[in-house]
């Protein structure tokens, strides 16, 4: 009795040891960009979230799909308002997008993911600019449905 089950060895490995996620040819926007930019790079690069870049060239916010940047400003109609103005006008303001780092390990990724309640982490660099996203489907890609699953996560 009290003793806990062990956690396997990849917890503790590093994102950056794991490469788990997406970490070459980050899709990115300027928060200048007009919203149709925005629009254009979901659709081209059919991505599920989109990295917003500030004036100081780091990672300001992490727009969600592109039908919230058009019902916050309550229309489907202007298009060209930047996407720093269409991510002011949400009813739900982001301060700021959740990040994690290349050494941080795996448990700290899926604990800072739980406790926040995302599915995905902008992986930053110490400039804070993005150069990956780590999500819940990648994790669990690796896990659960890469050939060799746990196992080469462990070795």
């Amino acid at each position: 009795m009290g003793s806990t089950i062990p956690k396997p060895r990849f917890l503790k490995k590093t994102v950056q040891e794991l490469c788990v996620g997406t970490f070459r040819d980050v899709a990115v926007v300027p928060e200048t960009a007009p919203v149709y930019t925005a629009l254009e790079i979901f659709v081209d690069r059919r991505v599920s979230a989109l990295p917003v870049i500030n004036d100081a060239g780091t990672c300001g916010w992490a727009s969600d799909p592109p039908i919230s940047l058009c019902q916050a400003q309550k229309t489907y109609n202007n298009l060209d308002i930047s996407v720093r103005e269409a991510l002011r006008q949400r009813t739900i303001c982001l301060e700021g997008v959740l990040t994690c780092y290349p050494h941080e390990t795996m448990e700290d990724v899926i604990d800072r993911m739980a406790k926040e309640q995302v599915h995905r982490l902008v992986l930053v660099d110490e400039n804070q600019y993005p150069r990956g996203i780590v999500s819940l489907s990648d994790i669990l890609q690796a896990l659960v449905l890469t050939p060799a699953g746990i196992d080469a996560l462990n070795s």
